[in-house]
């Protein structure tokens, strides 16, 4: 062994070796600079890698076998010991190690010292694990690729924002602005505010097709990475094509995958083409947000579900439809059943859809269990941490709850992934109303509508504001002007007839009420106030009762209580909350969840009271008071309205007068009919009642007159 350990030393066979390995790591250093820079393909350094590591073992066989003489290479065996120059080669080949060595250390030195205080800024910047995916250019001639094209964005999309080690990955809302844009990387990434870019192309060509996708740095406009992807047109092509460049992207902005991540970003969604490309219309109309798109989209998944029954992600696309109902004319109620069972069928064929736990939240929201809906949320969170949306959902609960300063931490976040989408913003606006930052929030709504004239929601929220300022006339402007957007919103359109009524135009809510109903089926709450502002109390109880049998969920059923109890029904009042808010009664503790809950349990103080069940009744009562306390927009002082009724539950008129009067004076208004209601007969002849009721009632005559007369004028 000795020996042959001294051959290959005096063949210099180590020394070559050395020489090797030092240049071809130069030559890697050099390589990662240029790709870069020339904008090469992504697989070049690898092929370079792979060439120096194939040719390592041959130059050493080479140095073994030959030897350089002065009449040129010859084999060993050839050269007579006597004649043999090894010794200056050795000392040559000594020389340039040296030489390389050093180049090597100057390198590593001022990358690593040098450039790196130069450049901190932009280094900063390239290790921010933020990204935007911009629309693909659709390279095709047929303009119908277009939607092939944007469903393998989508993907993409989709499948980075699953991926909990990425910072920030924007949703398409956004960079939808951007599609085919001329505009600097720079300004796109500012605006955005992500680090970095990937755009591409997509050429579809008979049974073959070509993508192309480059990574690059905002700051610098240079490229990160770059990819070609030629391959036949199939399903497992274009699946494997899409889960190596969201890979290649991961390990680009230096993130990491778990696991389950990785095994998530390699499953096949479906085994179908037609359906593929069934799914990627209905998600390009999902995206358009309004009534008729919805519903194309809908017929989009149910398609796409037809042609694969086993396809999750087209369920979930089915579910987001049927939570929207108000935008092509129907309740919740009518798209309930359908709804549960898209989630459920989602979940169970993949139960790492973050996305189908997002509407397993909404879900759990609406039928008023906030503990189930807030798991769910957050688990959808956990899941996919890209997608916006739950976020959104996500605030909103905790909006309901008067969790106002967890609630904008997550509307902000929404924002962060989607800058550019009025859903988000109009989110957060509501977010900063709930803190008490009202004219913040009315200055985003007036910028919202500049920037997104035909997004109702920024309308919606200037009507609500208004009619908590108790502007009633200013309020129905408001939201006529986002009825006109979106003219199938039955919610926004029982509003308007509550407007009308509210401002004593009995005339005109009947009219709204008889269009409502033939419009959309089912029964409306507002049907009552009419029998009540007409003095049918009887009537409005049989209404209310006619469709709390028929069912009704939990804000609603407060709401249809709420009437029966004004109407004087107080027994059926108690039996029908004591079966749906047993916590009301007995001695356990209780907390108010909802605006709809704090009415419902003013119900059930008053009737307690009534009853002879005093201790109880003001444990209700001091709850209340606590619980519109603590909601900012209502403020220290809780809601004179509760309070006066609570002063005149309790005995004390005059109290309960002058909280009203001075409710009355700055602006809250109530409802002005109610005040002949049965529930405040205890009322009629007491000094100072019935001008009371004749100023808010007047005051409110003078705003249907204002109304008529401002009703086409510009809103701002």
């Amino acid at each position: 062994m000795a020996g042959v350990i001294a051959e290959l030393k005096r063949r210099n066979v180590f020394k070559v070796g050395a020489a090797y390995l030092i240049t071809a790591w130069l030559l890697l250093q050099v390589v990662d600079v240029l790709v870069p820079l020339l904008s090469l393909p992504g697989w070049v350094p690898r092929f370079v890698f792979l060439l120096l590591v194939v040719g390592f073992v041959p130059a050493l066989i080479f140095a073994w076998a030959y030897e350089l003489t002065p009449d040129g290479i010859r084999r060993e065996r050839e050269v007579d010991r006597s004649e043999s120059i090894r010794g200056r080669t050795g000392r040559k080949l000594d020389r340039g190690i040296i030489v390389m060595m050093a180049l090597a250390i100057a390198y590593l030195v001022i990358d690593n010292y040098v450039l790196e205080d130069e450049t901190a800024p932009a280094a900063e910047a390239r290790l921010d694990k933020s990204i935007a995916v911009l629309p693909f250019r659709n390279r095709s001639d047929d303009e119908a690729d277009r939607h092939f094209v944007d469903g393998i964005h989508d993907d993409i999309l989709t499948q980075l924002s699953k991926v909990a080690s990425l910072d920030k990955v924007i949703s398409r809302t956004s960079t939808e602005r951007y599609r085919d844009t001329d505009l600097p990387i720079p300004e796109i990434g500012e605006a955005l505010g992500v680090a970095t870019i990937l755009e591409g192309g997509v050429q579809r060509a008979g049974a073959q097709v070509r993508i192309n996708v480059q990574l690059i740095d905002a700051a610098t406009d240079e490229h990160v990475w770059a990819e070609t992807y030629d391959r036949a047109l199939n399903l497992d092509n274009l699946f494997e094509i899409q889960s190596e460049i969201a890979r290649e992207v991961v390990v680009a902005l230096h993130g990491v995958l778990s696991d389950e991540e990785a095994e998530r970003i390699e499953q096949k969604p479906t085994t179908s083409f037609a359906a593929y490309e069934e799914y990627s219309f209905g998600r390009h109309e999902l995206q358009k947000r309004t009534g008729d798109s919805l519903l194309r989209a809908k017929a989009h998944f149910e398609k796409a579900i037809e042609l694969d029954p086993d396809y999750a992600q087209a369920w979930v696309g089915l579910a987001t439809v049927l939570a929207l109902p108000h935008y092509y004319g129907e309740s919740p109620e009518t798209t309930y059943g359908d709804l549960k069972e898209a989630i459920d069928t989602a979940l169970a064929i993949d139960p790492f859809l973050g996305e189908a736990y997002a509407g397993l939240g909404w879900l759990s929201s609406y039928n008023q269990d906030a503990a189930k809906a807030e798991e769910n949320l957050l688990r959808a969170i956990e899941l996919s941490p890209g997608y916006a949306l739950a976020y959104l959902w996500y605030a909103a609960l905790l909006r309901q709850q008067g969790r106002f300063d967890e609630a904008i931490e997550f509307s902000r976040k929404a924002i962060e992934l989607d800058p550019l989408s009025p859903v988000l913003r109009s989110g957060h606006i509501s977010s900063l109303h709930g803190l008490g930052r009202t004219e913040e929030a009315r200055a985003g709504a007036l910028e919202g509508i500049r920037r997104n004239p035909e997004f109702a929601n920024f309308y919606y929220f200037m009507a609500d504001v208004s009619y908590q300022e108790g502007n009633v006339a200013e309020h129905l402007r408001w939201l006529r002007a986002a009825l006109d957007i979106n003219p199938k919103d039955a919610g926004g359109r029982s509003k308007e007839c509550g407007s009308f009524l509210h401002m004593l135009d009995v005339d005109s809510a009947e009219r709204c009420v008889e269009a409502l109903e033939a419009d959309v089926p089912g029964g409306f709450p507002v049907r009552a106030y009419l029998f009540e502002i007409r003095g049918e109390w009887d009537k409005a109880a049989e209404f209310a009762r006619d469709l709390l049998d028929e069912g009704a969920n939990r804000d609603q059923e407060h709401w249809l209580v709420d009437v029966v109890f004004t109407a004087g029904d107080w027994d059926y009042a108690r039996a029908r909350l004591e079966e749906s808010n047993p916590e009301y009664f007995g001695e356990s503790d209780w907390a108010p969840e909802s605006s709809a809950d704090l009415l419902a349990g003013s119900v059930a103080a008053t009737i307690l009271y009534a009853d002879g069940e005093v201790e109880r009744a003001n444990y209700l009562f001091d709850h209340l008071d606590a619980g519109w306390r603590s909601i900012p927009i209502i403020g220290p002082d809780g809601n004179p309205f509760l309070q006066a009724w609570t002063s005149y539950v309790r005995g004390d008129k005059q109290a309960a007068i002058a909280l009203l009067r001075n409710a009355a004076e700055k602006g809250g208004i109530g409802w002005a009919w109610r005040y002949d209601a049965p529930i405040w007969d205890g009322m009629q002849g007491e000094p100072g009642w019935a001008e009371l009721v004749d100023d808010i009632q007047g005051e409110m005559r003078r705003q249907r007159e204002w109304y008529e007369a401002h009703k086409d004028e510009p809103l701002f």
